[in-house]
């Protein structure tokens, strides 16, 4: 006999429950009776049972018999004397069923007095017993009895000492049919509570009843298919629903409370307690949250059937006493994963009393269900924590029958087959439904929803509960906001945190230390338990206590602190479960925050995270044991932490870590993990499978990358030594290739590309230029998946091209040029393999890949590459396939094709337009940018009104002055034939201003006969003077022999006319002067004769003066070929197209011409946000004075650009009205602009230069401003204005149409408006013109060979089909010419991060006009909060973009980024561009800078050409352009 298990026998324990029995402490609890017993007629011998079925013969008339009229029981002895006879009977054998039933009707139907006066009725038929009249006069009084005496119906029976005996000694049948009798006496006690109106003491009789019957069935061990398994779900669901009712009509007393603790307590190794104790806590906290806080708060889902569960008039105190006692009914849920706690009561202790080996009582099968139990009941915990919160989360009963399913099948794969009742019921007896509760008048009700998860969102009425900005997520899974008015941490860890901590550390060794039962706890002497209930089984469990404990830490406010302890448990709990691979997952997935939220000491847990990230990111096959997590929603939150964490270590550098109790000191500094996490996102992008997690992982690698510190001597791209000892240049895996193989060949080259195991292998993180090799190995590692794995996905593609043109701004061309030419040929290979792709592929996707790829490839091209042969030849032949849609050089094997052979068919318009834009930037802008001008200006500042004031005499009008050609139907010349005042040299002199596609430039020409250096130093043009002989000539040699003489006249001279009778003849008028000049060459020549040594000195001759007055436009048309006097021309065909300059609507149109600026504008308007504010005045003024603002925001705004006064500056301001005005012509400017910056000066506040806190650049009189050669930026920081001024601003501008689509029209002078972004503004007649030459049919051509190809069809081409000239545009217009659209960038700059939640975007937009067109739909937000630790954390939200991933935000900051605030203005500004790009590149309706001007240019001639044939044209430039 085993003396341990009597020892317990007598053994009282003090503190079953954990802690919390304190509750009841001054409380006794009720006796709940074995039964009502027999009675006397079981105190007789014998006889009862023939007493009873003679009696319930009477009563009971048989199913054909009438229902008898008048009852045979008239009064209360008689009943009383029948109601000991039916005591009896429900204690008979359960093989009299006959008996038992008739009992069961009989008291039954007596039950139904209780019932209202239609309820009765209802229930009477014509086979029901007539209730006596003694019952239906005191109902209540019968009723307790009858109650008391149902509990027989329940008990064992003589000689049957446990229920689990029945399964031996009864067979099934007999089981099944006592269930339906219980069943039905459980619905009318149900029904009765229900709807009866009950006193205290029939209140009482019914839950001691229901307690009492409950702990009979369920307080024994468990047994499968007896009647306790049957019945477990029912009795439990009746005794919850009906306390439920009690504490709404009648609230339990506090021993009733006590006893239902301590039942409960022994009735926890009965699955269907904890789904029953879960669904009613759910249900009350459901009805307490909407009382707390109304419906603001995100209400918490109930399946259908629960709806009505909690009655609608229940009162608050009611729920919140109900909830917090019943949330405390079952004790420590902890003690679950504890089968020596759970085996301690009478029942199993008997159960073992009566093995014949006397095993201990947590040997019971049973016990087997502990681990799915303590699983469903964290689960139950987690639903309320995430209740509290307004997490969305799937439905608790399906949820809880998953696990359930998976707790069996786990434990049957181990071997272990659970001979127990306590399972999951099959499908068809889940949850009993409730009855209904509320009354009929009810209004105040929950929705009813069937298994939709724990919340929703509600319509808000008090607050808000979910962000005002109509702006989509950026990502479609990410979870929905926290209640902006949720609980604090502290509040929720009050109730919940105790269990939680303790289920968190169950089977750690903090846990077993720290974990100590109270005084009188046995100690653990039993022996070991089975291998289904060791504390592995429970790690699931554990899982979802520690992943409640993530989601309730990441839930911490800006302003809200947490308690020191509460912290300490909590690192503790998560570090111990990051070091168990079953709840890496959980832990994982629930704290993707953590590290953006300034939690006190979250850093000590970065070496765990990244232990824990190593186990996921870099394996394409997860090998930890995830269970039932998706693998994809692992992978995302791990990315989601490694965005967080990966600037950690750079960050506090040198900051030693400190280690957890219990944990060795590795003595490591946040320093030595920065290696460790390089690797890991080198690996992570190499090892990613799924594209649309690939985009956040490369905005990873570009932050890892800029943070990454690289080895001072060597610069930024220094070789860095391999492992092997050998520069980077000889490494085998990645430099061995020459710069000729690098630059050479088809795609093939993508095989040479390193794999991943070389690539991570070959970074040693111990050598002094590892930045500099991890930048290599990024590019290396980024192109090949580009070609291989990314080129089908447009998002990805987009993503992998930025992070290209942002590592191409942190490469060393000089120091690293072979591998910037390598970057540059993968990137033309890229092109190259998406061009070649077969027609079906090719769709606008594929081709907005191509142009970003343009776009990339200009960000990589430098100076020194393009020196380069090969490389520019690789360059130059990409920007040729995409102009032509062809390589010269084709295939191996192909013949060689010239460009005037080709026929022009390109892959689509836009690919040719990024293609002409590139070669644009090759021929003008590489090496030589920025110019003398400035970055404000890829061109001349210089315009007519500059060139007017310089002129001699000064001109009054400039145009007049100018002749103006359209030369191409491209380019616009202005040719000023004045000299300038200030030329010190006067020459011929020509001043052309010429306006293309791609800005404006300014020339000065001048006829020179000399060069400058052999001018002598004379001034103009002077007469020329005899060349000086540089040697003497020869002495002439005396003649050998003399002249023959003349001979004597003879008939043959006669025979020619003497040029005198010829002159005569004719009587030409010159013939005197010839004669004159006769005579006197005659006597020169006599006299030389006759004087052969005399020195005679002819007049000198010198050549005539200059001429001073011819056409220099005509010298320049003609030597540049555009004038090709007598040459054969094609008919029709003409190069020049001369203008109308006289009329002032030409002058305007020039104007808006020169606005249209040559580089992708954009702009960025910065906002702060105080703590708290809502109001958009109030956030517009904080950035008057500098106090207002902290000082990280000031730094942020002096590294977005540079300070320009706007009057004087060139470049986009960020409003078309100020925009592209010549420096040097400022002080003529127009009176339109003189009046708006007046209208500027005398609206705006006054704001101190030197105490601002950003306001100064609000784009009245100074912005922020940076440029590159291919787009520019303004960054405006907006204040606040007069409310009339900006609806005025407004109504003047922008006009919101029902889609959101907005027409902007900008002021242009004194007369018409036209808008420099609308190129199609064309009120009356129409014209359609083509975007490039190549495209039209009639276009004007400089050769028959581009016109004879201009009618050839396109191939591969995206565009619609053109319409013809007499084709009409509406005028919202939908075509791509009709109207550029911009994007609106708000950076905000955020005290409190909540308060994004709050702020109200639309509210904001109306301080950011910029005079062009926009969408609501195309609004981009970058949320920036300061973190205490000095990191910086960044939200980006975005609608930019339509279709596929149209909602994913450009890079590289991703969302949920952090970052240093040293890199934080370089990384906002690259992702402001990037988002303007990418926006760009999804509307049909852009058209890049250069395609804009040409189209004006094509306008400009098509509205102002003279009508002239080519001898009028000619004749002109001999004439006075005035």
């Amino acid at each position: 006999m085993n003396v341990g298990v009597f020892n317990k026998v007598n053994y009282k324990e003090r503190n079953l429950s954990g802690g919390s029995s304190q509750m009841y402490g001054e409380w006794s609890c009720i006796a709940l009776g074995g039964g009502a017993g027999h009675g006397v007629l079981g105190a007789l011998r014998g006889g009862g049972r023939e007493v009873t079925l003679a009696v319930l013969k009477q009563l009971v008339p048989p199913p054909q018999q009438q229902r008898v009229e008048h009852p045979p029981l008239n009064t209360h002895q008689e009943v009383e004397w029948v109601m000991e006879v039916i005591r009896y009977g429900l204690s008979l054998p359960l093989t009299e069923q006959d008996a038992l039933r008739d009992c069961v009707t009989v008291y039954c139907d007596w039950l139904s007095a209780l019932l209202p006066s239609n309820a009765v009725s209802g229930s009477i038929s014509n086979t029901t017993p007539p209730i006596p009249t003694p019952v239906l006069n005191e109902p209540e009084r019968y009723a307790r009895r009858i109650i008391e005496h149902l509990h027989n119906l329940f008990v064992p029976r003589p000689g049957e000492v446990l229920p689990f005996i029945y399964q031996e000694e009864l067979g099934t049948d007999t089981i099944n049919k006592q269930a339906v009798l219980c069943h039905r006496v459980l619905r009318s006690v149900q029904q009765v509570c229900a709807r009866a109106n009950l006193s205290q003491e029939t209140w009482y009789s019914a839950l001691s009843f229901l307690l009492a019957i409950n702990d009979t069935l369920l307080a024994p061990p468990a047994v499968k298919d007896d009647v306790a398994d049957q019945l477990c779900e029912r009795v439990l669901s009746v005794l919850f629903e009906v306390w439920i009712i009690a504490c709404h009509r009648c609230f339990p007393s506090p021993p009733l409370w006590k006893t239902l603790r301590e039942a409960t307590m022994r009735w926890r190794h009965r699955t269907a307690l904890t789904e029953q104790w879960t669904r009613v806590t759910l249900c009350l906290t459901a009805k307490l949250l909407y009382n707390m806080y109304g419906p603001m708060f995100p209400i918490l889902n109930i399946n259908e059937e629960d709806v009505n569960l909690i009655p609608g008039d229940m009162s608050y105190d009611n729920i919140s006493q109900s909830w917090y006692r019943m949330l405390h009914t079952i004790g420590n849920p902890v003690d679950l994963c504890r089968p020596q706690i759970i085996s301690q009561t009478p029942q199993f202790l008997q159960f073992a009393i009566t093995q014949e080996d006397a095993c201990d009582p947590s040997q019971h099968p049973c016990l087997l269900a502990l681990p799915t139990i303590f699983l469903k009941a964290m689960k139950g915990l987690a639903a309320q924590v995430d209740a509290f919160l307004g997490i969305s989360q799937p439905s608790w009963w399906t949820d809880l029958y998953e696990c359930s399913s998976a707790g069996q099948s786990a434990a049957q794969s181990s071997g272990h087959a659970t001979n127990q009742g306590a399972g999951t019921p099959p499908p068809h007896r889940r949850l009993a439904k409730s009855f209904s509760v509320a009354s009929g008048h009810q209004t105040n009700r929950l929705p009813r929803s069937s298994l939709i998860g724990l919340t929703s969102s509600r319509p808000v009425s008090v607050a808000p509960t979910t962000p005002p900005n109509p702006i989509p997520i950026a990502s479609s899974t990410e979870r929905p906001p926290l209640a902006p008015v949720r609980p604090r941490v502290n509040s929720i860890l009050h109730l919940f945190g105790d269990w939680l901590f303790e289920a968190a550390l169950i089977g750690t060794f903090t846990h077993s230390a720290s974990t100590q039962r109270v005084e009188g706890t046995p100690p653990p002497s039993l022996p070991d338990l089975p291998s289904g209930l060791q504390i592995q089984n429970y790690q699931a469990g554990r899982a979802e206590a520690l992943g409640a404990l993530c989601r309730v830490f990441t839930s911490k406010q800006s302003r809200e602190t947490v308690l020191a302890a509460y912290y300490a448990r909590f690192y503790i709990a998560v570090q111990r479960g990051l070091q168990d691979p079953a709840t890496v997952p959980s832990v994982l997935l629930n704290a993707a925050d953590i590290f953006r939220l300034d939690l006190d000491g979250v850093y000590i847990l970065v070496p765990d995270f990244i232990e824990a990230l190593e186990k996921v990111l870099p394996e394409k096959e997860l090998k930890l044991n995830s269970g039932n997590v998706d693998k994809k929603e692992l992978r995302r939150a791990s990315i989601s932490i490694l965005l967080s964490l990966l600037v950690v270590p750079h960050h506090l550098q040198n900051l030693p870590i400190k280690e957890l109790p219990g944990n060795p000191d590795r003595g490591l500094t946040f320093g030595d993990l920065s290696a460790r996490v390089s690797l890991l996102v080198v690996g992570a992008v190499q090892a990613e499978w799924c594209p649309p997690l690939a985009v956040p992982l490369l905005s990873a690698l570009y932050l890892c990358i800029s943070h990454a510190p690289t080895n001072a001597g060597q610069g930024l791209l220094g070789a860095p030594q391999t492992a092997s000892g050998r520069s980077e240049g000889d490494s085998t895996g990645h430099g061995a290739h020459s710069s000729s193989s690098s630059l050479h060949g088809t795609p093939s080259s993508i095989d040479d590309l390193p794999n991943a195991d070389s690539l991570l292998r070959d970074i040693e993180p111990s050598t002094p230029g590892f930045g500099s090799g991890l930048l290599v190995r990024a590019t290396y590692l980024v192109c090949h998946r580009l070609i291989s794995s990314w080129k089908s996905d447009l998002i990805v593609s987009l993503a992998a091209l930025e992070l290209l043109a942002g590592l191409a701004r942190l490469h060393n061309t000089r120091s690293d040029s072979l591998e910037c030419k390598r970057a540059v040929r993968w990137i033309c290979d890229y092109i190259s393999v998406q061009c070649s792709r077969p027609p079906p592929a090719h769709s606008r996707d594929l081709h907005s890949s191509v142009v970003a790829a343009y776009h990339c490839l200009a960000a990589w091209l430098r100076a020194p590459l393009l020196a380069d042969p090969e490389c520019l030849a690789t360059v130059m032949e990409v920007v040729e396939l995409g102009i032509s849609g062809s390589k010269s050089i084709g295939k191996p094997g192909e013949s060689l094709k010239m460009k005037d052979e080709k026929e022009l068919k390109p892959v689509s318009m836009r690919v040719r337009d990024a293609a002409e834009n590139l070669l644009a930037l090759i021929l003008e802008q590489v090496g030589g940018f920025p110019s003398a001008c400035g970055s404000a200006s890829l061109g001349s500042l210089l315009d007519e009104r500059t060139l007017a004031r310089h002129c001699t005499p000064s001109i009054k009008s400039a145009t007049h002055r100018f002749r103006y050609f359209v030369a191409d139907d491209s380019t616009l010349l202005a040719l000023l034939e004045e000299p300038l005042a200030n030329d010190q040299d006067p020459q011929p002199t020509l001043t052309v201003i010429l306006r293309g596609a791609f800005g404006r430039h300014a020339w000065t020409l001048q006829l020179r006969q000399l060069a400058r250096s052999r001018a002598g130093g004379r001034v103009g043009a002077s007469k020329g003077t005899r060349p000086v002989t540089f040697w003497e000539p020869p002495p002439t040699a005396p003649p050998t022999c003399s002249p023959l003489p003349q001979g004597p006249p003879s008939a043959a001279d006669k025979s020619f006319p003497s040029l005198d009778s010829v002159l005569r003849s004719l009587n030409d008028p010159g013939a005197n002067q010839l004669f004159k000049l006769l005579e006197t060459q005659a006597a020169i020549e006599k006299t030389a004769r006759d004087n052969p040594d005399a020195q005679t000195n002819p007049e000198e001759c010198v050549p005539p003066e200059p001429v001073q007055d011819f056409q220099t436009a005509r010298l320049f048309l003609t030597h540049f070929g555009f004038l090709n006097i007598g040459s054969d021309r094609k008919a029709g065909v003409q190069r020049l197209l001369a203008l109308d300059s006289s009329s002032e609507e030409f002058r305007r149109e020039l104007g808006c011409l020169d606005k249209l600026g040559a580089r992708a504008a954009a702009t960025a308007h910065i906002f702060y946000c105080a703590r708290s504010q809502r109001h958009p005045q109030d956030v517009l003024r904080n950035t008057r004075q500098r106090e207002s603002v902290s000082p990280a925001f000031l730094e942020m705004l002096r590294g977005l650009g540079r300070p320009v006064k706007v009057k004087d500056h060139a470049g986009w301001t960020g409003h078309i009205d100020t925009s592209y005005n010549p420096v040097v012509s400022s002080e003529v400017e127009s009176d339109s602009q003189e009046n708006y910056e007046n209208s500027k000066a005398s609206s705006a506040f006054s704001i101190d230069p030197e105490n601002h806190g950003g306001a100064l650049y609000n784009g009245d009189t100074h912005i922020l401003y940076w440029a590159d050669a291919s787009s520019e930026i303004a960054f405006i920081v907006p204040t606040d204005k007069d409310e009339t001024e900006v609806e005025n601003l407004l109504e003047s501008h922008s006009k919101t149409d029902a889609d959101g689509n907005c027409v902007s029209n900008c002021s242009m002078g004194s007369g018409n408006s036209c808008s420099s972004w609308d190129v199609s503004n064309n009120p009356a007649n129409q014209i359609w013109y083509d975007r490039s030459i190549s495209e039209s049919t009639s276009n004007i051509a400089a050769t028959s060979i581009k016109a004879s190809v201009a009618d050839k069809p396109r191939t591969l081409s995206l565009d619609f089909e053109k319409h013809s000239p007499n084709s009409s545009f509406s005028s919202a217009g939908s075509g791509r010419r009709n109207r550029q659209h911009s994007t609106k960038i708000l950076i905000i700059w955020l005290e409190s991060y909540e308060d994004h939640l709050d702020l109200s975007i639309d509210n904001l937009l109306r301080y950011t006009e910029t005079g062009v067109a926009w969408r609501r739909s195309e609004v981009c937000v970058l949320w920036v909060q300061l973190l205490g630790c000095g990191l910086v954390r960044v939200r980006a939200q975005s609608s930019t973009g339509t279709g596929s991933g149209g909602n994913c935000p450009a890079g590289p900051l991703a969302d949920g980024a952090v970052l240093e605030l040293r890199r934080l203005p370089s990384a906002l500004r690259h992702t402001a561009l990037n988002i303007a790009r990418r926006a760009r590149l999804h509307d049909d309706s852009y058209q890049l800078p250069h395609v804009r001007r040409r189209h004006k240019i094509q306008e400009i001639a098509q509205k102002f050409k003279r009508d002239l044939s080519e001898p009028e044209l000619l004749t002109s430039l001999f004439a006075d352009p005035v």
